[in-house]
């Protein structure tokens, strides 16, 4: 627990542009100043100013404006068809009425409408109890890595992981000169 609350201290003091990924609410809010959200449903990043909790909050508020904006938008051009659709062909007043709304219509079209906040999946996984597996459960012989052209990051290593053991690995990569913080636990 030591080496994750120096970890939050030593990254929130970082003065450099540093790109994270982590499963903590917690270590997002006391590290990140800025978040990248990718959306699931249209695959698009979007950034949000502020930790983990501003960006739950704005996005929710966003979501939210979306579809007052959205159901505005459908009770709008509901009202126009029926309109449309009973005075179409009435009187030359009405008939006038009912094409200008048929022509704002149109031009809501082609400015694109709101679409309908979706809700993103949520997965679920369910790991059934295997029992009980003699040790290890997973073994490493002679694993070694590292990146082309470079020295290996660590050669030859052996050990094994059973059903209580903890283990930790953060690697600090760069891309495009920009320090990426990936980590695997337990």
């Amino acid at each position: 627990m030591e080496a994750v609350i120096w970890l939050e201290d030593y990254l929130s003091k970082w003065n450099k542009i540093l790109l994270l990924i982590s499963h903590s609410q917690d270590f997002l809010n006391n590290v990140c100043t800025h978040m990248i959200h990718f959306t699931s449903n249209d695959r698009k990043l979007i950034t949000y100013d502020g930790n983990y909790d501003q960006f739950i909050k704005t996005k929710s508020e966003q979501e939210e404006n979306q579809l007052k904006k959205y159901e505005w938008e459908q009770d709008q051009i509901k009202s126009m068809k029926e309109y449309i659709a009973r005075f179409g062909h009435g009187t030359s007043k009405n008939a006038k009425q009912a094409q200008s709304k048929e022509k704002v219509l149109e031009k809501m079209v082609r400015a694109g409408l709101t679409p309908k906040p979706e809700q993103e999946k949520v997965l679920n996984f369910k790991f059934p109890d295997p029992g009980h597996l003699p040790p290890p459960v997973l073994a490493f012989h002679d694993v070694s890595f590292g990146y082309p052209n470079c020295e290996p990051l660590y050669s030859n290593v052996n050990f094994g992981v059973d059903l209580d053991s903890r283990v930790g690995k953060i690697i600090l990569n760069y891309v495009f000169n920009v320090p990426v913080l990936t980590g695997i636990g337990n």
